[in-house]
């Protein structure tokens, strides 16, 4: 009763809800991004969902990521996250990681994942989760946002990743500008992404960015090259 919405779509059926009960997707990050991704994972009934954060609520977090409320300032994100979408879905599997991902744990943390979902505002953890994704040949959904701008990019070894576009030459800032409804926008379109590549793959946003800005209500789809010169991809070719 649950999925019956969902099985009387073409594209999911009773096989596709078996596909997305079997699957396993960890999504890298409990914050505005995550919140939406996690939520829409959980209602849409993949099986495993593995989340991975080491940070705690803070008043500051509240205007985005609706998953935590004034109770729960101070406390680890991932726990908290876990128990509530285990309420929302008590038939799926949900492990909460509260610790920040690193070249140590890495291998540990998203090893056995089907798909990795990107949801962090650091650069340095987005190309730690890439180079990762890449090496093991895990697909790889991207999102970010920046005030009333967002952009979702799925990510293979076969097609452009964020090192071809330049992005590890920038900097994490100190604090990153969010509309909490954009946030949800974003999220949502990952969720969506990782669906679809359980389902099959159908029109994935591979060697593409989807370009959302929240002030003209437009979206934009730009192509983009994977680079012959990028390291990350180079790294794959040398395993």
């Amino acid at each position: 009763m649950r999925y019956d919405r969902q099985i009387l779509m073409a594209e999911i059926g009773i096989e596709g809800q078996k596909k997305l009960g079997n699957s396993v997707v960890t999504v890298v990050g409990c914050g505005g991004l995550g919140a939406p991704a996690l939520v829409y994972l959980a209602e849409a009934g993949v099986g495993t969902i593995r989340m991975v954060d080491g940070d705690m609520v803070s008043e500051s977090n509240l205007n985005r990521q609706f998953l935590y409320w004034e109770e729960d300032i101070g406390k680890k994100k991932a726990d908290l996250a876990a128990k509530k979408l285990k309420k929302m879905n008590p038939q799926i599997c949900v492990e909460a990681l509260s610790c920040y991902l690193t070249e140590e744990n890495v291998d540990q943390i998203l090893g056995s994942s089907d798909i990795v979902v990107d949801c962090v505002d650091s650069v340095e953890t987005r190309i730690l989760v890439e180079r990762y994704c890449l090496a093991q040949d895990i697909f790889l959904v991207e999102g970010a946002v920046h005030g009333f701008y967002g952009y979702v990019m799925d990510i293979s070894r076969e097609t452009a990743c964020l090192e071809c576009i330049g992005y590890h030459l920038g900097k994490s800032p100190a604090l990153v500008p969010a509309l909490g409804a954009v946030v949800g926008v974003i999220g949502c379109l990952q969720a969506v992404e990782a669906v679809k590549r359980i389902l099959g793959g159908r029109g994935l946003l591979l060697g593409t960015i989807l370009q959302y800005d929240g002030l003209s209500c437009e979206f934009d789809k730009i192509e983009v090259e994977k680079d012959p010169k990028c390291r990350a991809h180079m790294s794959c070719r040398e395993e």
